[in-house]
């Protein structure tokens, strides 16, 4: 069924025929409906739904939105309000931050298999840390700069990042363990490397710096005894206090 003629000579379509031309279902312009994103401008003497152009155009707008994922409850709101431009420039800068972070974490996922070809570090528990906890302490604002400082380096300094990270924390636990003195030259040495290091990751950004220390603080035990292959050793708050005083010491000797 098509469109039928209004009073005015206008196009009119009933819920069927709207579902039909525009390829949905009449539960979904119903559902439409329901919530307020889509009303049928008028309604016929019998109380029948009528769709009229403007109502077919929003509707198609509605379709375009949907197919890039946005949410209906965002549509309704882009629509009504008259923003769309401001909304689809927001949802384009959303998507290229999603993108990057998946190149980023395929890029992650390509170096692991290449460490599984050459070392013992096949740990799932150290896999898993490595590739999603971290993430659930950075803000979006802090995503997206770690997004563009990850891009920024090279290849040399991704790699150091990927293999010397993990061995200088093992160390640091070897120091612990053994009760090494703060003024010991090889574990100021291993601080300072690894406050260097920490400055890579985080591009020197303070607020990333602080969520790093936290993840470590809250999560990293599970980390270190993976590197350690020893799940029965707790690395608590006096262990994280000890690497905290080792990289002031070693960065005050600078």
């Amino acid at each position: 069924m098509g469109p039928m003629t209004g009073t005015e000579g206008k196009a009119r379509w009933s819920v069927g025929a709207l579902a039909k031309a525009a390829g949905l279902t009449v539960r979904t312009l119903h559902h439409y409906d329901e919530i307020g994103l889509l009303c049928p401008g008028e309604r016929s003497p019998s109380g029948h739904r009528r769709y009229t152009e403007p109502d077919l155009h929003r509707l198609y707008q509605i379709r375009l939105l949907r197919q890039i994922g946005m949410p209906l409850t965002e549509i309704g709101d882009a629509l009504d309000r008259g923003v769309l431009r401001e909304v689809l420039t927001a949802r384009v800068e959303l998507l290229d931050q999603q993108a990057r972070r998946l190149t980023a974490l395929s890029q992650q996922t390509s170096a692991l298999l290449d460490q599984l070809d050459r070392s013992d570090w096949a740990d799932p528990v150290l896999l898993q840390a490595k590739l999603t906890v971290f993430e659930e302490y950075l803000t979006p604002e802090q995503h997206a700069l770690m997004d563009a400082h990850v891009e920024g380096l090279d290849e040399a300094a991704k790699s150091t990042m990927d293999t010397e990270w993990f061995v200088l924390f093992r160390r640091m636990v070897e120091h612990y363990r053994a009760g090494t003195p703060e003024a010991d030259p090889a574990l100021l040495a291993d601080a300072a490397r690894l406050a260097d290091l920490g400055r890579t990751f985080t591009g020197g950004d303070a607020g990333i710096w602080d969520s790093m220390v936290k993840f470590f603080r809250e999560r990293g035990g599970g980390v270190l005894n993976s590197l350690t292959g020893e799940t029965d050793f707790e690395l608590d708050d006096d262990f994280w206090d000890y690497v905290s005083s080792a990289i002031s010491a070693a960065l005050s000797d600078r």
